[in-house]
């Protein structure tokens, strides 16, 4: 039997030195880094920053930002958009439209789940994104405003419901600046 000791430790050994390479292996793989991280400093009409942007974008390698640089809008300008794209798939979707004083906003499905924003004016928020309506009052020309967000944190519906509500307080904060609505 002495001779069984040798093969024994041989396959402990083994063992051992496979599990090693496989833990080292695992280390060895690097975390890829936030897509965010591809985005400028302020984005999407300088409204986010990627920080913010991080849980909707999650990791990838190609990361394209298509938005015109501000959401000042009129009877002529009638709508912006901005789409992030991560490897192909868009991240984030914010659209403005603007319309006429007193058209009011579209109404969303009931099968939509929407809960309300708190302190943000005709604001709803459900899983996959985020509405708001306000009303732009100017001395000269005042209109609506319909802000739109859509995005989601991988798998987790309440992050992606408190995270779109957050965004959607700074981006009604914007719209207002840009467009220099009263109030």
């Amino acid at each position: 039997m002495p001779a069984a000791a040798p093969t024994r430790t041989a396959l402990v050994l083994t063992a051992t030195l496979a599990v090693a390479v496989a833990l080292l292996s695992g280390c060895a793989e690097e975390e890829k880094p936030s897509a965010a991280s591809k985005v400028r400093p302020q984005t999407c009409f300088g409204a986010f920053t990627p920080d913010e942007l991080a849980p909707l974008l999650g990791t990838g390698d190609e990361v394209t930002v298509d938005s015109p640089y501000d959401l000042e809008l009129n009877a002529q300008r009638r709508g912006v958009t901005c789409n992030i794209y991560v490897d192909g798939k868009s991240g984030l979707l914010a659209t403005a439209t603007w319309q006429p004083l007193g058209r009011g906003f579209q109404p969303l499905p009931e099968t939509a789940n929407a809960d309300a924003i708190p302190a943000v004016e005709n604001g709803r928020v459900w899983d996959a994104g985020a509405v708001a309506g306000i009303v732009c009052k100017k001395a000269e020309d005042s209109f609506e405003l319909a802000l739109g967000l859509s995005g989601t944190v991988d798998g987790e519906a309440d992050e992606t419901r408190r995270l779109l509500a957050e965004l959607m307080k700074k981006y009604v904060d914007r719209a207002k600046q840009q467009n220099r609505c009263a109030g």
